[in-house]
């Protein structure tokens, strides 16, 4: 009697009896490390400005949990808030979860290109106070039904939990929240990355009171967790005033240090970077393209003259070509160099604002060198 031959099934695993049992048990739960590349590659990364972008590796990945943690009035609304515009020039929704209440006229008029029609609020109302449960039960329902949108949580700090929210006033529950956002966290990481949605979670700094000498004078108020279950964890704090001339004239914005603790888009752990945030347009990215250029002398600084340096240099690159012909200039050397030459940072950067083809070129020269 002739033996009949098995028909071969093709397996993903062909020769890996174990993968493929495993498969065959709990789904498609294996798969190769050029799979999740493959995967990964597939995701974009999104630029926020050009000092973050840098620090960031590009700026943020779809499908990732963003922390912002910072003191109050530090930036990180802005921050947030001038990346939604970014996302809304992409064609993404944008859906905020105003847990505070304090959404204002300023923070919406004041990020240059942000359209407060394309953006979806989620708070409480007179007739329904939103518990911490709830807020977050609407998000992964977003995250889960609203592919490729981009949630911002303002704050994480401010949600109560319904054990907190019902009932009296009472000691006991201080911990509530950071072990619901920490299983929340836990629950939607596959879920983001499947449906390439970023989740911006907004949260504030406590004083650390741990004892130890050691550890940070500050920490997020929601929880030692999340800065291990987040993909990219930025710090936030203000240093100063901006001043237009520096230190004698009028109030114009703000200046933050970042500190990118961790970056899912590529940067270097730890990396830090400084946003100038300007009253009425955000996070000022002509002013932050100065900063760096000047930094690593595309732009030569000599007191208070400034020579973008990078388009005397370039003088055969179509974009300097172009500005140079719009505006008459001769091909002498030194009519050049006064053409590109500034006295004050401020008269610098009223020129890259009203040209934005030599802003971009000089940010196009920063990137070469990263």
């Amino acid at each position: 009697m002739s033996k009949v031959k098995k028909k071969k099934v093709a397996n993903k695993f062909d020769t890996d009896v174990v993968s493929n049992s495993v498969v065959s048990k709990y789904g498609d739960v294996v798969c190769t490390g050029t799979d999740v590349l493959e995967t990964i590659n597939r995701l974009e990364v999104i630029g926020v400005s050009p000092a973050l972008d840098i620090a960031l590796g590009g700026g943020l990945r779809e499908g990732s949990v963003v922390v912002m943690t910072g003191d109050p009035k530090s930036g990180k609304t802005t921050t947030a808030l001038h990346f939604a515009a970014k996302c809304q020039a992409k064609g993404k929704r944008v859906i905020y979860l105003n847990t505070e209440g304090r959404l204002s006229k300023q923070n919406f008029d004041g990020i240059k290109g942000l359209d407060p029609e394309g953006i979806l609020i989620v708070q409480s109302t007179d007739d329904k106070i939103l518990s911490a449960e709830e807020f977050l039960n609407i998000t992964e329902y977003y995250i889960n039904n609203d592919p490729g949108c981009l949630i911002i949580a303002d704050s994480l700090s401010n949600m109560v939990p319904s054990v907190e929210l019902d009932g009296e006033v009472r000691t006991g529950v201080r911990n509530a929240l950071p072990r619901l956002l920490s299983m929340f966290f836990k629950r939607i990481s596959g879920s983001l990355m499947k449906n390439k949605t970023i989740l911006i979670a907004v949260t504030h700094n406590i004083a650390n009171t741990g004892g130890s000498p050691y550890a940070p004078a500050k920490m997020a108020d929601c929880g030692n967790m999340l800065q291990y279950q987040a993909g990219t964890n930025m710090v936030i704090t203000h240093r100063g005033r901006w001043q237009v001339p520096k230190d004698t004239g009028p109030h114009v914005g703000q200046i933050a240090n970042w500190n990118i603790k961790t970056s899912c888009a590529g940067g270097t752990p730890n990396s830090t970077a400084e946003s100038w945030i300007r009253y009425g347009i955000g996070l000022d990215e002509v002013q932050e393209v100065v900063q760096i250029a000047c930094e690593f002398r595309l732009i030569k600084a000599a007191g208070a003259w400034y020579t973008i340096q990078c388009a005397v240099d370039n003088l055969e690159d179509p974009v300097v070509q172009n500005i140079l012909s719009a505006n008459k200039i001769s091909d002498k050397p030194e009519d050049i160099e006064r053409f590109f030459k500034f006295q004050g940072a401020n008269n610098l950067a009223t020129f890259l604002n009203d040209n934005p083809d030599i802003a971009t070129f000089v940010y196009d020269k920063i990137k070469e060198l990263f």
